[in-house]
């Protein structure tokens, strides 16, 4: 054994024990809190976890292009299209009564701030696009369900905006103001629970027991992001593309968790006596529970600094990302 390749080695143990810490953008971070804060809110209103999908991607009529949702909620009264924002500012018509437009201020200090105009398109008639191609994809899943069950909603999550008078009149349109009552709405007294039961949907004008289910069913089918969480705090979401080392079946696998020598100590012991760092990927079995406590099904060990392939949502080439820079990857279905 030489000097350089135990050398090499020891730098190898160094760096694999001191990994990389990703920070998650605040903005970011911030967009993905209000999703949680509204799903946790609709659960407290009774909405149980298996009626509220996220980050659906629903395909186009050709199936050559996804388009995403950010919370489909399925209740008796239909389908909710859920798009939330975190923006802050102000936010109105831009001048051709099509695009949005987002009057941000940003504050580099507490003397100064940097205010600017992003122009955005008409959320509504995007999320009304996705919202029918999601109808039509559960058409062909023969859950048919008339278009009057789809409700499109636009939900601006934080007080902090100032919405144009001409949005706020919008149906679709849910600020901070109505934020309370678009939630009551989704809360069923005990007698109307009761009555729904006993009286015919096509009287109630409800959604059946049964059309719930195969809608409910159809939507499980329609996969979302794969996520891979970074050491930090920050995640990345897009479509996982394998690695040379293994290749998991996604039918089975949910979860691929990453182990990893961090003791730099015991990691020099190793490099003195031969080894290179490596990391150990645990597959965990979709619907055997909890991933931290589910069932494995198989498991491999890579070079530390082996990489991981994956288009990050937006990107249009393929990021490389070192093993020892993982904690975990979500696999869709």
């Amino acid at each position: 054994m030489s000097v350089f390749h135990l050398t090499s080695r020891l730098v190898q143990a160094q760096h694999a024990s001191s990994p990389t810490q990703h920070q998650e953008e605040e903005g970011i971070k911030a967009g993905r809190s209000a999703e949680i804060e509204l799903i946790n809110a609709l659960k407290q209103q009774g909405i149980p976890s298996s009626h509220i999908f996220r980050g659906l991607r629903v395909p186009d009529g050709f199936q050559t292009r996804k388009y995403e949702i950010d919370l489909v909620v399925l209740t008796d009264y239909g389908l909710f299209t859920v798009e939330v924002k975190n923006w802050s500012g102000k936010v109105s018509l831009g001048s051709d009564g099509k695009s949005w437009i987002h009057h941000k201020c940003t504050y580099s200090d507490k003397n100064s701030s940097v205010s600017y105009d992003e122009k955005s398109e008409d959320l509504i008639t995007t999320l009304k696009l996705k919202t029918q191609l999601l109808r039509n994809h559960l058409l062909r899943k023969d859950v048919c369900l008339a278009e009057k069950y789809f409700h499109p909603r636009v939900v601006f999550m934080n007080k902090k905006l100032e919405i144009q008078d001409e949005l706020v009149s919008k149906l679709e349109v849910v600020s901070s103001l109505r934020y309370q009552v678009f939630l009551q709405s989704f809360q069923k007294g005990f007698g109307w629970s009761v009555a729904s039961a006993i009286i015919p949907s096509f009287i109630t004008g409800q959604l059946s027991y049964g059309a719930m289910e195969m809608a409910r069913q159809g939507l499980n089918t329609i996969g979302t992001w794969d996520v891979i969480s970074l050491n930090g705090d920050r995640q990345l979401y897009g479509d996982f593309k394998g690695n040379a080392h293994f290749s998991p079946n996604r039918e089975e696998t949910a979860m691929l968790e990453f182990s990893h020598q961090r003791n730099a100590a015991i990691s020099s012991l190793w490099a003195v006596l031969g080894y290179s760092p490596q990391v150990v990927i645990t597959m965990h079995k979709r619907s055997g529970g909890s991933w931290l406590w589910g069932t494995s099904c198989g498991s491999v060990t890579i070079p530390y600094n082996a990489e991981i392939m994956f288009r990050v949502a937006g990107d249009q080439e393929d990021s490389k990302i070192p093993a020892n820079d993982i904690q975990s990857i979500s696999l869709s279905i």
